[in-house]
Parts: structure tokens; C-alpha cells; sequence
């Protein structure tokens, strides 16, 4: 119930949700119902799952138990999730406690909405810093491997740097442009911005005139995302077939190449 009080996108504006409470092992039937929320009926945010980082009898999972435990249930581009569990001090109670992740995923995705754009990778250094005392895991080189290519972003320790968000995938299975989360985010932020400014076209008088007013309005909007490298190239194109002005209706087509975000420097030394 409480997930759908965010069911309509034009009653609340938001761009990501979370509900760190449920997770993927024990409440799966919860992240789907959200899952779906955000896909369907909401289309203009992200989701940032919680995984959980013991099993019922408080045992400590390993990579290899995530990886398995998440297997193919959840398959969504809108969908990202972060393991493992970091260590904080509960002030108020004076003792040290292990939480998700996804407190600080959803801080550093206001943070860098702030200091630069949707379509930036939240994760790195100057991106995806984690504000705790460690991690409960200090990822080795081959577990971070594995549970990122089992669409598990990690929480890397570093021992100059502290604990980073060390991921930018989705939870989509399909190895598209879409199982990463800044050209997710990406996508979501050019349609906020497009369907705003088309909102003022509805009920204008459908001829040639409005088709030119639509690519007036929406070719700045990706030139000026192509500007701050968000798109490395895009193509507007309308249609405005007889069919379709009986319908009362125009089709519009956007084209985009998304910037992908860096995630491996190769370097060789040559004596």
C-alpha cells in the first residue's frame, strides 16, 4: 500500500525510489509489485533494490550466495541493486549497526543531479563515496567481478579512498545500451523534459505548424544534453500522415546515441 501511493507520476515527481525495508530473498513478491509500479504505471524513475547481506539464521552471505539468490528473477532496466552491507554508528543508541547500501545509492544520486547530470555514473570516486565505518566484506578482485557480472553493483574498499559505489549496471539480463543506470537515467530525464514542453502543443490546431513548433521545442532540449555529454549524436523526425490527423494525434521519433560511461582503463608499459 504504500508503494502505490507513488503509482501516479503526475500526483509526485520523483526520480528514484527505494524501499530499503523489503528485499530481494525475503520479500520478492514486494520488489516485483514495485518493480512493476516503476516500469508501468510510473515510467520516470529508478528503483534501487535492496539485497539483503545475511539469510534467515543471520549468517553472513557470500558473493557467490548473492549471486545465485538473485539469479533471474528480476529482470529491469529501471531496476539497480548494491551489495554488500556497510557498517554505521547509530548515534542515538551508541552502537555500531549494518545497513543497505541503498541509504547512501540514493544520496549520491541527489548528488549527482546536483554537481552534474542524470546521465552521469553514480559511482566512482567523486560520485559514489560511502559515507560508513567499512563494509561487511572487503570485496577481492574476482568477487567484485563476479557479482558485477551478476548485475550486482559492489561496494569496493580502497585503502586510500574508503568504501565507493563501484557499479553502474541495471538488473536488466540483455546486454543493451539499457543495463546501465545512467543511460537509464538518461532516457528518463530527455522524456521528463520532452513531455513538459510538448504539453503545450496539445490542442493547438494539428498542421504543419505544430509539427515545426514540436521540433523547435525538442531538438534544443538534446542539443543541450549532447552539449553537457549525455548524447554523442541524436535525429528528430515526425509524422504527420493523414491517418494520424484523423486520429488527432501526430507521432514524433527521437534517435540517440547515449554516452556510455568509462569502467575500465586498460594500461600498458612498454620498456
Amino acid at each position: 500500500e504504500a508503494a502505490y501511493t507513488f503509482d501516479n507520476p503526475e500526483e509526485t515527481n520523483v526520480n528514484a525510489l527505494a524501499t530499503p525495508g523489503i528485499d530481494t530473498m525475503n520479500n520478492s513478491d514486494l520488489i516485483d509489485a514495485v518493480i512493476d509500479i516503476v516500469e508501468t504505471d510510473r515510467a520516470d524513475c529508478v528503483y534501487i533494490a535492496t539485497t539483503p547481506d545475511t539469510d534467515t539464521s543471520g549468517t553472513v552471505l557470500t558473493p557467490d550466495d548473492v549471486v545465485n539468490m538473485l539469479n533471474t528473477d528480476f529482470d529491469s532496466n529501471y531496476t539497480a541493486t548494491y551489495w554488500p552491507w556497510i557498517q554505521v554508528n547509530d548515534t542515538e543508541n551508541n552502537v555500531y549497526i549494518w545497513l543497505s547500501p541503498t541509504r547512501d545509492v540514493v544520496r549520491n544520486i541527489a548528488y549527482t543531479d546536483n554537481v552534474s547530470y542524470p546521465w552521469f555514473a553514480v559511482a566512482g570516486i567523486e560520485r559514489g563515496n560511502v559515507d560508513c565505518i567499512k563494509a561487511r566484506i572487503n570485496l577481492k578482485i574476482k568477487q567484485r567481478d563476479d557479482l558485477y557480472a551478476g548485475r550486482i553493483n559492489p561496494l569496493e574498499t580502497f585503502s586510500t579512498e574508503g568504501v565507493k559505489i563501484w557499479g553502474n549496471k541495471t538488473l536488466q539480463i540483455a546486454n543493451t545500451a539499457l543495463n546501465r543506470l545512467n543511460v537509464r537515467r538518461l532516457l528518463l530525464q530527455a522524456r521528463k523534459l520532452i513531455s513538459s514542453v510538448c504539453l503545450r502543443l496539445v490542442f493547438d490546431q494539428d498542421d504543419s505548424v505544430v509539427a515545426s513548433k514540436f521540433l523547435n521545442l525538442v531538438n534544443p532540449i538534446l542539443a543541450n544534453i549532447q552539449k553537457a555529454r549525455g548524447l554523442t549524436d541524436f535525429r528528430v523526425t515526425v509524422d504527420q500522415s493523414a491517418e494520424l490527423m484523423d486520429g488527432n494525434q501526430i507521432n514524433g521519433t527521437i534517435y540517440i546515441k547515449p554516452t556510455r560511461a568509462l569502467e575500465y582503463v586498460n594500461i600498458g608499459f612498454v620498456l
